[in-house]
C-alpha cells in the first residue's frame, strides 16, 4: 500500500509546510538509518513487531515512523497495515561498503551533526561555525580527533564520497612524465590509491595528520600497490615533502579562510621544484551551481567554518600564493582541477 502523494499540484502554502517539515523527514531517515531497518527489509519483508524486537525500539512508535516513512516512498507499507518491505529509496540505504548514501545518512544521524544545524543561525550572523557553539565549546577537528565513534563516521562519509571522485580525477588528468606524487592532506589515501591504480608508473605519498595515517595505509594496503607509496605524519601548516614532480590537495583548501589557504599554498610552493604542479582539486560554486552543491557549502560552514567558492577565487588565492594557474580541467559537475605551476 503506497501512500506517496504526488505534490505537483498543491499551492505554495502546502508546500511550504512541506518544506517546513523537512528536518523531520531527514531525522527520520537518519532514525531508520541508525537502526538498521533498510538492512533488516533487504532480508525480506518484517511485520512491526518482528522489527521492533530486533532493533530494541517501543513497537507501536516504531510503527509509527514506518508508516510516516512510506508516505514519501522509503519503505513499502502491506495492505495489513503493519508489514514493511524494501522500497527503491529505502534500499539506497542499505549499508554496503563505500555506500556514500548510506555513510552520509549515518554521518548526518550524529547528535552533534544535527546540533550544529540547529544553531545556523549563528552561522549566518557570524560567517563563523555554529559547530563549537552547539557542541559546547569542541570544535569538529577536536570531537573526530577525540571521538573514535566521531572519527569513523566522518572517515565513512568522506571515503565513500571521494572514491568515485577520486578514480574520476585519476582519469580524468594527463599524468604523462608523472613519476612522483605528494598527496597533500591525502586522507584515507582514495585520491593516491586511484593515481597509482591508473598509472603504474607513478610513486605517491600522502601527507596526513598522525591519527589518520593507519587508516590511509590500510586503503593503499587494499589497493594493491606495494612498494609504490608511502605515508607521511605531519601538518601541512609545518612542512611539505620537496621535490616530486606534482602535488595534489583535494577538498582540503575549502574548510578554511582566505588568508589560511594562502598559508597552506605558499607552504606546498616551497616545496615544489621549480618544474613542479599542484592541481588544487575542489568543488566550485556558480551561478549555475544545483541545491545539493548549494546547500553541500552551508555544511561546511555549518561544520568548520569553510565554503565553497567559485573557481575565480582559487585562481585568485593560488596567484596570492605565488602559484601562476595554468588551466582548469572539469572532472564532475562541480569538480574543478586547478593546475598551477611556480610564479
Amino acid at each position: 500500500m503506497n501512500e506517496h502523494v504526488d505534490t505537483a499540484d498543491k499551492g505554495p502554502n502546502k508546500q511550504m509546510v512541506e518544506l517546513l517539515q523537512g528536518a523531520w523527514r531527514a531525522r527520520a531517515i537518519h532514525v531508520a538509518t541508525e537502526l538498521g531497518l533498510p538492512d533488516l527489509l533487504e532480508r525480506g519483508e518484517r511485520t512491526v513487531a518482528e522489527l521492533a524486537e530486533l532493533t530494541g525500539t517501543h513497537a507501536r512508535t516504531l510503527g509509527r515512523l514506518l508508516r510516516a516513512l512510506s508516505t514519501f516512498g522509503v519503505f513499502q507499507r502491506h495492505a495489513d497495515g503493519h508489514t514493511y518491505s524494501q522500497s527503491p529509496l529505502s534500499a539506497v540505504l542499505v549499508s554496503e561498503p563505500g555506500n556514500a548514501e548510506s555513510t552520509d545518512a549515518r554521518f548526518m544521524a550524529a547528535n552533534w551533526h544535527w546540533a550544529a544545524w540547529g544553531d545556523l543561525l549563528h552561522s549566518v550572523r557570524t560567517g563563523d561555525s555554529s559547530f563549537e557553539v552547539a557542541n559546547h565549546g569542541v570544535s569538529f577537528w577536536e570531537l573526530t580527533k577525540s571521538d573514535p565513534e566521531a572519527k569513523e563516521r566522518f572517515n565513512e562519509a568522506m571515503n565513500a564520497v571521494s572514491r568515485e571522485e577520486s578514480t574520476g580525477v585519476a582519469r580524468t588528468y594527463d599524468f604523462s612524465g608523472v613519476r612522483t606524487v605528494v598527496d597533500v592532506a591525502g586522507g584515507l589515501g582514495s585520491l593516491l590509491a586511484a593515481i597509482l591504480t591508473e598509472h603504474p608508473e607513478v610513486f605517491g605519498t600522502i601527507l596526513e595528520r598522525p591519527e589518520i595515517v593507519p587508516l590511509a595505509q590500510a586503503r593503499l594496503e587494499a589497493a594493491d600497490v606495494a612498494g609504490r607509496y608511502e605515508i607521511v605524519a605531519g601538518d601541512f601548516f609545518e612542512q611539505v615533502p620537496a621535490g616530486a614532480d606534482l602535488y595534489t590537495i583535494k577538498r582540503a583548501l575549502h574548510d578554511w579562510d582566505d588568508d589560511t589557504i594562502v598559508r597552506i599554498l605558499e607552504q606546498i610552493k616551497e616545496a615544489m621544484r621549480p618544474d613542479s604542479v599542484l592541481l588544487i582539486i575542489e568543488g566550485v560554486v556558480d551561478e549555475e551551481s544545483d541545491q545539493e552543491a548549494l546547500f553541500r557549502g552551508l555544511l561546511l560552514t555549518v561544520l568548520v567554518g569553510g565554503q565553497d567558492r567559485p573557481e575565480s577565487d582559487y585562481r585568485a588565492l593560488a596567484e596570492r600564493a605565488g602559484l601562476r594557474v595554468v588551466r582548469t580541467v572539469p572532472v564532475s559537475d562541480d569538480l574543478r582541477i586547478v593546475e598551477t605551476r611556480r610564479d
